[in-house]
């Protein structure tokens, strides 16, 4: 018995210094944390709650995101816990609607090694249930047969929705069934909810769902976004190198996410680790980065033909460059004459061009920050950020991509859509600040 309990205690010793599995969570203000978090040593951030042990919540949670929390805290397997990483004020009273919340400090990982080594030698109990273990839809004795429905098939049986019967392109009647996913779903941009309709994996029919981040009334403001560094240019003077390594920052962090899409782990753990430490003197570094990615038959073959967007049908930034509109507010700024700037520009507009114009444009930057050296650049606008042109008056860059998303997806088959989708570079939690300040500004 008691060279039992040794090897219990050596295996649970063991598991305990093991990489922490982390399912995050983004909420307002959590985009740049949870970048962060991906380059920590000691953590693993898994695709599926159903592989982690901890429950991270970057950021503050919304009413609209507090159901989905609940249930994706329940799909841990015990044993678990949940950790938050709070970013500005607020949030307190949603957080506590979970069972157990532990407050660690943001962007450390000494918190979660704690909670985590607590929670596998037995020291933390696991985290009961958020929601009561009832029927996600009434049936039972509904109907006949007790199925929930109306006949045999009629209705919703056992709570589910039956598929309905379309044409395909072919002429073929197949089954259709509705497919809601988000706001909480891997690989999607944290927020977005998508209603669709499938046949096979082909995406009939798509459309956007609710904006999570949408603030109610008595909520507080969205706070600071994933491109405050550019909003701030917009009222105060800002170093152009400051700019210029914010804009390769983003980029690589974005190139990182696509190319773990397409299982490209490595690869994806290298370019998280360089944009985190990133500075003028990578600039070599990252043309051969540019290079080495744009050789990569295997994310070309994934992406070229895929999610094809005129530029002109874009909004002015990476995604209508990508495809051959030129446009670029640092062209007619005063603080960037003398660099030698040209806008990189592509003609595909397809995902594959979208790739190479973020790689491109990050290298780009870096060589722009070398030449600036300590240049100011003057407060107002426009100013061109990562996604986009920044206007006070302007609709945001991911609010017009949203708007895109359902005539772009439609037809195309699910690994496709995915594809499509994180080549935009949207961000949600941006879409629904532009939507707050435009209600502000329309009659």
């Amino acid at each position: 018995m008691a060279g039992a309990g040794a090897r219990v205690g050596l295996i649970t010793a063991l598991a305990s210094r093991a990489d922490i599995p982390i399912f995050p969570v983004l909420g307002v203000g959590g985009r740049r944390a949870a970048f962060a978090l991906a380059a920590l040593p000691g953590v693993r951030v898994v695709d599926h709650p159903r592989a982690a042990a901890l429950l991270l919540v970057v950021g503050r949670p919304t009413r609209a995101l507090l159901r989905p929390l609940l249930v994706v805290h329940d799909l841990l397997p015990p044993p678990r816990a949940t950790v938050w990483w709070q970013v500005g004020a607020g949030g307190e009273d949603l957080v506590a609607a979970l069972p157990s919340t532990v407050i660690a400090t943001t962007g450390e990982v000494a918190g979660l090694r704690t909670v985590f080594g607590d929670l596998v030698s037995g020291r933390r109990p696991s985290d009961r249930p958020a929601l009561p273990d009832i029927e996600p839809a009434p049936w039972r004795g509904i109907g006949p047969y007790g199925q929930g429905g109306s006949g045999m098939t009629g209705g919703v049986p056992f709570g589910r929705p039956l598929p309905s019967r379309s044409a395909d392109p072919d002429g073929l009647e197949l089954d259709e069934l509705p497919l809601h996913v988000g706001p909480l779903f891997p690989p999607l941009p944290p927020g977005l909810e998508l209603h669709l309709e499938v046949q096979g994996d082909v995406l009939r029919r798509a459309s956007v769902g609710e904006n999570p981040f949408t603030r109610w009334p008595g909520d507080p403001a969205l706070g600071p976004l994933d491109t405050s560094d550019f909003l701030g240019a917009l009222d105060a003077p800002v170093m152009v190198a400051h700019l210029e390594l914010a804009r390769a920052r983003h980029h690589l962090r974005w190139a990182a996410s696509a190319v773990a899409l397409h299982g490209l782990r490595a690869e994806a753990h290298r370019l998280r680790h360089l944009a985190e430490r990133v500075c003028v003197g990578d600039h070599p570094s990252v043309v051969a980065l540019a290079r080495r990615l744009g050789r990569c038959r295997s994310l070309a073959s994934t992406m070229a033909g895929i999610g094809v967007l005129d530029g002109g049908d874009a909004p002015p930034g990476p995604v209508a460059r990508a495809g051959g509109r030129g446009h670029d507010a640092r062209l007619d700024d005063p603080a960037y004459e003398g660099l030698g700037f040209e806008p990189v520009v592509h003609v595909a507009g397809d995902a594959w061009d979208r790739f190479l114009q973020r790689v491109g444009e990050a290298a780009q930057a870096l060589e722009l920050a070398g030449r600036a050296g300590d240049r100011l650049r003057s407060p107002g606008p426009p100013v061109e950020g990562p996604r986009g042109l920044l206007d006070a008056s302007e609709v945001p860059p991911s609010q017009k991509l949203l708007s895109l998303l359902p005539d772009l997806l439609e037809g195309q088959e699910w690994g496709d859509a995915m594809t499509t989708i994180i080549s935009l570079d949207i961000d949600v939690e941006e879409a629904a600040a532009g939507a707050e300040v435009q209600a502000l500004v329309e009659p």
